[in-house]
């Protein structure tokens, strides 16, 4: 049965269906080819797992706006930070960093980003032991655990970057570096070994918020922490042990690829992939 608990487990073709997972499965192995649309590409540069922990990081909490736009802004971030990713974190000068800036983060927010990178690895020993230290099944409350730990009652700190509690923000950006640290593959890089890839959400941009719609994974109107934990639940229906490994997929063959509008038409069937060429 194509349609289970509401939403649609299979895209249409021509009076016949296609699986997900067979249209993943049949592109999968051009997605590292296409590496370079993506964020993801900043942090295959790297090989040692400090360096690849802090590099998606950084490159997850500024993967917003107009892609060519951020990626200039992260190779001159880069430069900046040198070879060593970890040393310049906890002996870089900071100063280097002036006359940087993203779109309404200024210099002095960056550094104070960088501030607390250095605080936690001063007092954690990485990101990765950090979250480590607070998981207990459920990343969002982990999230809201760090940074109690990190600003205690101070509201307006990095509020950006370590979001405060709330129940509808669908926390995009953590997801995604969450997804990069976890899940392996010619993709995700797979070096965090103490989260299920079951436990994960998918990052909810505007392409899965889309996708999602169409094929009937969530019904909400707007993008919202449900409409991810919905659609990662969907896509649980056709890999319960890796639901996230859809996601580069559809964000960037049907999403960005296709144009997916959140709407079905005859036009579908011209430039989708989840139907018949």
């Amino acid at each position: 049965m194509c349609r289970q608990s509401g939403f649609d487990l299979c895209a249409y073709i021509k009076g016949t269906t296609i699986n997900l997972k067979d249209a993943y499965d049949r592109e999968k192995v051009h997605l590292k080819h296409i590496m370079g649309n993506d964020p993801i590409e900043f942090v295959h540069r790297y090989r040692d797992k400090d360096s690849i922990e802090i590099a998606g990081f950084i490159a997850s909490q500024f993967a917003y706006g107009k892609i060519e736009v951020f990626k200039r802004f992260l190779e001159a971030l880069f430069l900046t930070m040198g070879k060593d990713l970890r040393v310049f974190v906890e002996q870089g000068d900071l100063r280097r960093v002036k006359g940087l800036y993203y779109r309404f983060h200024k210099d002095k927010e960056i550094i104070y980003l960088f501030e607390a990178l250095r605080r936690i690895y001063h007092d954690f020993g990485g990101l990765g032991s950090m979250f480590r230290t607070y998981y207990e099944k459920d990343t969002r409350a982990t999230l809201f655990k760090l940074r109690k730990e990190l600003f205690d009652d101070d509201d307006d700190a990095l509020t950006f970057f370590f979001p405060k509690p709330s129940a509808t923000s669908a926390l995009k950006r953590w997801n995604l570096y969450l997804r990069w640290m976890v899940r392996k593959d010619e993709i995700d890089l797979g070096i965090w070994d103490f989260i299920d890839r079951s436990d994960l959400v998918i990052p909810l941009d505007t392409h899965i918020f889309k996708i999602g719609r169409c094929l009937g994974f969530t019904r909400r109107a707007t993008p919202s922490y449900g409409a991810a934990f919905e659609i990662t639940d969907a896509l649980k229906k056709f890999s319960p042990e890796d639901p996230l490994k859809y996601d580069f997929f559809l964000c960037h063959r049907i999403g960005i690829g296709a144009g997916c509008t959140g709407t079905r038409s005859p036009r579908c069937n011209k430039v989708c992939l989840l139907y018949e060429l």
